[in-house]
């Protein structure tokens, strides 16, 4: 029996969907043959953290607000190491501990290197970047590179031991700090909301596509003159996109030439939802699974709530709660690991942000 079925061949073009396995773990692993740990899949978690925190509002602004509460009024130390500075590179102390109140909202953990001049005095501290460093699995030894991306053979690496108190004779090496005891590698506070900060970003990026993509998804066009060569397809494609999509296409007529009727192109309005609201709903729910992890009052943060009650005082309130329980352990924690590095516990002081309202101070708990 003849098969008299004909074959039907379609072409779509549209956007690859994302997945969930674009979110990277953060799995430790050791290779063969290399000394240092993985620090996720491809040993690129923290390239991934870094390019959350530049792409998604709600984390850059919580972590630049932290860090400038960390920061309070003024880091005091004993005495600086270069003239007024803590290291060449003329940071001051505030400059210093910025840095590392960044490193630690941002990756669960800073690192500093430790210089020695050569009598064996600190002669020089630096925040190193923790999206460069990796290390051993008991943070023992540090692998610093610039070049992680690269085919493996081609990395190349400064090597560091871990930082004693007494060792004087180790020209440079690495004070590692970490916020917990479990892994080799620390873990941010957002870890557990990876997937709210993907929403917020995605839902920023697909209104860019809107504006500058007008043409998106609203009619569909059918050419009647026959079948057509893949060739053909990307041109007529390129060309229609090129002249009727676009932030600045809105409203342009299109228009046909056709050899007769009956091969006309026809063109179909496609209802698109409007979903807007539905968008800002989920916007807005990200938003608070982002502020949630950290435990964090938007309007800190200049983001205004939708309750427009909130008060003076209930913004003190705010101020004071994450204060106590965000701000200043970091604050101690920074103290404590520079400290240690002198020798000496009372070696740097940061005085407190203050909201000062009627002669006394919000911070005072």
């Amino acid at each position: 029996m003849a098969d008299d079925k004909k074959k039907i061949s379609l072409s779509f073009a549209a956007l690859n969907p994302y997945i969930e396995q674009s979110i990277i773990s953060p799995k430790e692993e050791k290779y063969p043959g290399r000394e240092f740990i993985q620090w996720g899949d491809h040993n690129a978690y923290p390239d991934y953290l870094e390019d959350l925190c530049e792409n998604v509002a709600s984390l850059q602004s919580i972590i630049d607000g932290s860090a400038d509460y960390v920061c309070g009024e003024r880091v005091n130390v004993s005495r600086a190491l270069q003239g007024q500075y803590m290291n060449r590179k003329k940071q001051t102390a505030d400059d210093l501990v910025r840095d590392l109140a960044v490193s630690f909202f941002t990756y669960g953990g800073f690192a500093v290197q430790v210089i020695r001049s050569q009598s064996g005095d600190i002669a020089e501290l630096y925040a190193m970047d923790m999206k460069n460093l990796r290390c051993d699995k008991d943070n023992e030894v540090f692998y610093y590179s610039e070049t992680w991306n690269r085919r493996f053979s081609m990395v190349k690496t400064l090597v560091y031991p871990k930082f004693i108190p007494d060792a004087r004779g180790i020209a440079s090496s690495v004070l590692f700090v970490k916020n917990t005891a479990y892994h080799t590698y620390p873990r941010p506070k957002y870890a557990a909301c990876l997937k709210a900060c993907e929403i917020e970003r995605s839902i920023d990026e697909y209104h860019l596509n809107s504006i500058n993509n007008g043409f998106m998804g609203s009619a569909l066009i059918n050419f009647n003159n026959g079948s057509m060569t893949d060739e053909e397809m990307e041109e007529i494609e390129k060309g229609i996109n090129e002249k009727f999509a676009g932030k600045n296409n809105a409203g342009r007529i299109i228009i046909a030439y056709n050899d007769t009727k009956e091969n006309a192109t026809t063109i179909e309005s496609i209802d698109v939802p409007d979903y807007g609201d539905r968008y800002d709903s989920l916007a807005k729910r990200s938003r608070q699974q982002i502020f949630t992890a950290f435990r964090a009052n938007p309007n800190l943060f200049g983001i205004p709530t939708e309750n427009l009650g909130f008060s003076q005082e209930e913004y003190d309130a705010a101020f004071r709660l994450y204060n106590r329980t965000q701000i200043m352990p970091v604050q101690k924690l920074i103290c404590r690991s520079i400290g240690k590095i002198f020798g000496d516990q009372n070696y740097m002081t940061i005085e407190p942000f203050t909201l000062v309202q009627n002669g006394r101070s919000s911070t005072d708990i």
